[in-house]
């Protein structure tokens, strides 16, 4: 293709490379110094995005009897991070500098405590 020629029709629009950004869960709140609460995530994932399962149209993925319990378990988790007597074992500080919090597990590990903190964290949310 030379610089001239226009981009063929399937090419990925970089405007829309995550379906999830117009969600009003995404839009309103600032994730980066806190995890999404439990709601917040279920809510992103009522948006535009489609999902298909034995070629019919998943038409809300958080009611659809073969997505709804582990995204319901995943939302446990988020809201494990927000209260609950064991915040502190499945939270650990960000390393990005803001501030923030994350599960040890959602953290790259950089050494052998780190990645005994992700099972205890996983141990302990379970």
């Amino acid at each position: 293709m030379t610089t001239t020629e226009s981009a063929p029709e399937t090419a990925l629009d970089p405007t829309k490379v995550n379906p999830a950004a117009d969600c009003e869960a995404n839009r309103t709140t600032n994730f980066a110094s806190r995890p999404m609460t439990g709601d917040e995530y279920i809510e992103s994932l009522r948006d535009d995005r489609e999902i298909w399962l034995h070629g019919e149209r998943v038409e809300d993925v958080t009611t659809h009897p073969a997505f709804r319990n582990p995204i319901r378990m995943t939302a446990r988790l988020y809201d494990s991070m927000h209260t609950g007597e064991h915040v502190d074992k499945v939270t650990t500080p960000t390393d990005t500098g803001n501030g923030g919090v994350t599960m040890p597990f959602f953290k790259a590990p950089t050494s052998s405590d780190d990645l005994l903190k992700e099972r205890d964290a996983i141990a302990t949310w379970a």
